[in-house]
């Protein structure tokens, strides 16, 4: 086995002989980034600054989360809505975090593309001159804290603290599927960064009004084949969709489980899934071809349907089960 950071040493080393110090750098997330997007941006965009480039890191869409809010605010995180405007956008050399351009999740800004990197499962390959790709780790936050360590940097306690947080969030404190790295990130993480204050931000996430939502979403909910439908009665944070979705799968005979909600420029998805054979991943990318995107793991995945594509409740809802019972049929 190599040792602790070798691999992660080796890529960032890579990576680092691809761009060019003369030409700024952004690190950017996927859209609507979460707290392992953020925190690994972050952490990716400190350590080139480390190595002499002038990195800055942003994100596409809305913060619709209450807890990476928080993490911005108590951390100082310095996430830009939009990057730097430059005179020749074009020279801007970008690397993506949490996220693929090919799998539609990454609407890139103007300039070079030069990585990728990303633990969701792919449905195509990047074409990047970079690509560190690990599906069998739970959080890119992991792949970050790698990178640090195999350069032999320290890292600063708050950047430590966020990408704690990002592995916390990712994994549910290490509950759901997690690698040996993970485990081992998250142990070196512990020792520097600080578990309370990351733990209580990543707990954080729901307010009354939306246990009233939650409630109705439930009463209005639908169970077929092992697949549990629920629709978010009105406007949430991003984090609602998934602690319903998860809290669901609790439930013996529940296999799966969408909650959708309908927001701003369009609806949102989270999708959950606790049986082998059937793939969140594989399920949203089904479910919601020819209409947005959808990504993620087998356990765990997301979609977005823009308001000029959602075909009504209803229809969508019969595709997420056509879904299932077409991956049932190719097993």
């Amino acid at each position: 086995m190599a040792e602790p950071g070798a691999e992660g040493g080796a890529a960032f080393a890579r990576l680092a002989a691809l761009l060019d110090k003369d030409r700024p750098v952004l690190v950017q997330t996927h859209d609507y980034p979460d707290i392992d997007a953020v925190a690994s941006a972050w952490g990716l965009a400190g350590l080139l600054g480390r190595r002499g480039f002038a990195a800055e890191c942003s994100y596409r869409g809305k913060i619709r989360a209450r807890s990476l809010s928080r993490l911005v605010a108590e951390l100082g995180l310095p996430l830009l809505e939009e990057p730097t405007p430059l005179a020749g956008a074009a020279a801007r050399q970008i690397v993506v975090v949490d996220g693929s351009p090919a799998n539609g999740n990454v609407s890139l800004y103007e300039g070079e593309l030069v990585g990728v990197i990303d633990h969701h499962c792919k449905s195509a390959e990047p074409e990047a001159p970079f690509v560190d790709l690990r599906p069998q780790l739970a959080s890119c936050s992991a792949i970050v804290q790698g990178y640090w360590a195999g350069a032999g940097e320290a890292l600063p306690r708050d950047l430590a603290t966020a990408l704690l947080a990002g592995i916390q969030s990712d994994t549910d404190f290490l509950s759901r599927r997690a690698s040996q790295e993970d485990f081992a990130a998250y142990s070196a993480l512990f020792a520097a960064g600080d578990f309370e204050k990351a733990s209580r931000i990543v707990r954080t996430v729901l307010d009354l009004r939306e246990l009233g939502l939650v409630v109705r979403a439930l009463e209005s909910s639908e169970l077929r084949e092992g697949l549990l439908w629920a629709c978010l009665p009105g406007p949430s944070g991003q984090e609602v969709l998934a602690v319903l979705a998860e809290f669901v799968l609790r439930t013996e005979e529940i296999r799966a489980a969408v909650v959708m909600e309908r927001g701003e420029g369009g609806v949102h998805l989270s999708v959950r899934s606790k049986d082998p054979a059937l793939s969140a991943f594989a399920l949203v990318r089904s479910a919601l071809e020819g209409l947005g995107a959808g990504g993620g793991h087998s356990h765990s995945a997301g979609g977005f349907v823009p308001d000029a594509a959602f075909p009504g409740e209803g229809r969508l809802r019969e595709r997420f089960f056509a879904g299932v019972r077409e991956i049932a049929q190719h097993r």
